[in-house]
């Protein structure tokens, strides 16, 4: 409201004042603290640097809202010196803010975080209603506030004012989910900014759950059983189905393992609730039927994960590929058979763009793997070729979910180091990890964060190029942004000096929320004027306090000299100044009376007066 220009003027005209007074030397201080008023530091350091002999008083220039409101009667002045407030604010202001009361900063993914928030209306008019939020207008019209989550607008509905009101935000997927409250604008209001709370939910898996189906025993089953048992926060159900279903020997199905596997149990009842299912070199036996197959598809595409890691039954009639239910997700179908022979694996164009295999390490030294599995690709993207470019690794989005095909069984010759190994370990966390959504592994992603005071915008993508960035800035102004490319698959901008406060970003569908500094700054949580606040500084000390602007124009108090003794230094229109009548030696110098060549003389004329009346020739002679 423009308080900025108002204190600029009223410390100019006052200093003008002051000097106009004559035998007054005046000192102007800033007080600190970019995000919050800290006046009684500012003051104590100010009054410190000052001869408390000689201050005639303080006038502060303020809006009365500050941090360290506790803090002002600690303050040691001189008790003759007056303290004025002089005000920026204007005569009924009002604004309205939006509070959370309860917001959590970590939730468990798949369950809802419980936030909680208040709207109120402030101003000189409005007083509280019992059971309510400060400063709220009894009978007041309900106020519209709109939710969004990510970007995208979950509801907008009518709350009552001053009353806290509750709703559940779903964390459906690991990373940080941004929440936006936004309340309705009111005409004439202050400010709009602190009309908007932002919240950033880090959504955490509890424990990753995940179901491991194993088909013919081979070497690289350990791999991945070890791979998944190493990490703790993971709870893994692995099951290896090794009788084939054409096998007659009259034993019963629950007489061949210690226990019946619980197909029912784990493919339709428990399947949502795994993070990641993984089919390692599985062949189809008969033991899940089409039904299980087709509840199987449906868990991807509601949001689910399946990772097959295959051998040459791919190529067989008992392939996944071959079940009509299952197919349809695969992102690739059997062609050719397996591949035998020695090949380097390599990351395809798109796949040194992938976070998932952009930055593996040593890439140059990748130990040779033996066979690769010929397929003929329909969907996703090929992130590791084999000797002539067949797919290797691909990874594909189907619906709410993911699939991911690996097409060799051979990767636990990395595990042992064959030919110098390679980097499994992380390869098939990162694989496991995209498919259950890891938001760092996001392939299209954008980013905002703060970096020495600028904003940096970062785009991850697997194009060549990217559109600008729609950049929304803290006081509601759009503008477009280029970004410039810096790495394969990440274009990046910087604004240095950004200013401080709230950052939307859009491009294509993506959607991301940063801050320079605070979200919401403390200076923006109570905007209306409030010198009362200041009254601990203005009361005591016999000081008053007066509003600066009358209109457009800056109306300052009279100034007079008053008695230091005098309890009244401030009245209707006028501000003392306490007569302190302080003096002060700057310096003290000795010098001689007279010049040498003065005192020369005047001994010369001694000493000839001396001789003469020795000499007899002044005494009178006496008559004879």
């Amino acid at each position: 409201d423009g308080r900025n220009e108002a204190t600029t003027q009223a410390a100019a005209s006052l200093k003008e004042r002051l000097e106009a007074l004559g035998n007054v030397e005046t000192e102007t201080f800033d007080i600190p603290g970019e995000d919050q008023t800290r006046l009684a530091a500012g003051l104590k350091e100010a009054i410190s640097t000052m001869p408390r002999e000689r201050l005639a008083g303080v006038f502060v220039i303020t809006d009365g809202q500050l941090s360290d409101a506790e803090a002002l009667t600690n303050i040691n002045a001189p008790d003759e010196a007056p303290f004025h407030i002089l005000s920026t604010g204007r005569r009924g202001e009002y604004d309205r803010k939006i509070t959370l009361i309860n917001a959590p900063r970590y939730g468990i993914v798949r369950q809802f975080a419980e936030i909680s928030f208040r709207v109120d209306d402030l101003g000189t008019a409005a007083s509280q209603i019992p059971g309510s939020g400060p400063g709220t207008t009894p009978g007041a019209e309900p106020v519209e506030v709109a939710l969004r989550i990510n970007g995208v607008e979950t509801f907008r509905q009518n709350v009552p004012l001053g009353a806290e009101m509750t709703f559940k935000a779903p964390l459906s997927r690991p990373g940080p989910i941004f929440v936006e409250l936004e309340a309705a604008p009111k005409q004439g209001e202050l400010t709009t900014r602190n009309n908007i709370a932002v919240l950033t939910v880090n959504a955490i898996r509890d424990r990753l759950r995940v179901l491991l189906i194993s088909g013919e025993p081979h070497a690289g089953e350990r791999v991945w059983r070890n791979l998944l048992k190493s990490d703790p926060a993971i709870d893994l159900v692995h099951f290896t189905i090794l009788r084939p279903f054409d096998k007659n020997d009259g034993a019963l199905q629950n007489e061949l393992a210690l226990i019946e596997f619980p197909r029912d149990e784990l493919f339709i009842k428990k399947l949502p609730e795994f993070d990641l299912l993984i089919f390692d070199r599985y062949t189809y036996r008969g033991v899940l039927n089409a039904y299980h197959f087709d509840n199987i598809a449906r868990y991807v595409e509601n949001g689910g994960a399946v990772l097959v890691a295959s051998g040459p039954e791919f190529n067989s009639p008992a392939s996944l590929a071959a079940r009509r239910n299952l197919s349809f997700i695969l992102p690739a179908r059997p062609e050719g058979g397996a591949k035998d022979g020695p090949f380097r694996p390599r990351l395809s164009d798109t796949g040194a763009r992938h976070p998932v295999t952009a930055d593996l390490p040593e890439q140059d030294f990748w130990g040779r793997w033996l066979r690769i599995i010929g397929v003929e690709k329909r969907a996703g993207e090929t992130l590791m070729e084999g000797p002539a470019g067949e797919p290797l690794l691909i990874l594909h989005r189907v619906g709410e979910g993911r699939v991911g095909l690996l097409l060799s069984d051979h990767v636990w010759l990395w595990a042992r180091g064959f030919e110098g190994g390679g980097p499994h370990t992380e390869l098939l966390r990162r694989i496991s990890h995209w498919l259950m959504k890891e938001p760092a592994l996001e392939e299209e992603r954008l980013n905002l964060r703060e970096q020495d005071g600028a904003l940096i915008i970062e785009r991850r993508t697997l194009q060549d190029k990217t559109p600008d960035v729609t950049l929304t800035t803290p006081d509601g102004e759009t503008r477009e942004v280029t970004l410039s490319r810096q790495d394969k698959g990440l274009f990046t901008a910087r604004i240095d000096d950004a200013p401080r406060g709230l950052y939307r970003a859009r491009a294509d569908d993506l959607f991301a929320v940063g801050a320079v500094g605070l979200a919401v700054q403390k200076e923006l949580i109570d905007v209306i004027a409030a010198p009362e606040n200041l009254s601990p500084l203005s009361s005591p000390s016999g000081g008053g306090v007066f509003q600066t602007r009358n209109g457009a124009r800056i109306a300052l108090p009279a100034l007079r000299r008053v008695r230091a003794a005098s309890t009244n230094k401030a009245g209707a229109g006028w501000a003392g100044l306490a007569t302190r009548n302080a003096a002060r030696i700057d310096a003290v110098s000795a010098g001689p009376i007279a010049p040498s060549w003065a005192w020369l003389a005047l001994i010369a004329a001694a000493l000839i007066g001396a001789w003469t009346l020795e000499a007899g020739r002044f005494t009178r002679k006496s008559p004879s």
